[in-house]
């Protein structure tokens, strides 16, 4: 059988007390509580752009950010570029229907290249370049076009 725990009442001034201590109790959970979602958006930013750094350098796409950390910290946009064809494209995280809490890296299993499999029916996955933040001014780097013929021509 559970305990029953019966709360003494309280006198005028004990009531008065117990109520400025809960409200500035209550003031203090809200103050700490936007500095914690302050800290976590820095320690996203961060982890984003480590990610990006490593990835520039030629480094393993494992470990990465999670999506969802990815999208809170303002990187919607994710690189990739097709070895094959030299297809560049951005891919927008939040929509993809994957799970969110997953790591980013695990959209390298999933993704393919779009004109290699119309052209050729092949499946190539893209390599993961990085997390961009979307920005209306700026498109992926085109590629060149390939000169017909040999070298004089």
């Amino acid at each position: 059988m559970a305990r029953i725990i019966r709360m003494m009442p309280l006198s005028g001034g004990d009531r008065k007390h117990y109520a400025r201590e809960l409200a500035r109790t209550e003031q203090l959970h809200t103050e700490l509580e936007k500095k914690m979602v302050a800290a976590y958006d820095v320690a996203h930013r961060l982890a984003c752009e480590e990610w990006n750094a490593r990835r520039f350098l030629g480094g393993e796409a494992n470990p990465s950010p999670t999506i969802a950390a990815a999208i809170q910290a303002g990187f919607t946009l994710l690189e990739v570029k097709c070895g094959a064809c030299r297809h560049f494209e951005r891919v927008s995280l939040p929509d993809l229907v994957w799970p969110r809490e997953k790591p980013i890296h695990s959209l390298g299993r999933v993704l393919f290249c779009q004109p290699c499999r119309i052209e050729t029916g092949a499946t190539r996955r893209p390599n993961l370049i990085c997390l961009c933040v979307p920005d209306t001014n700026t498109e992926p780097p085109k590629t060149r076009a390939r000169r017909q013929g040999g070298r004089g021509s």
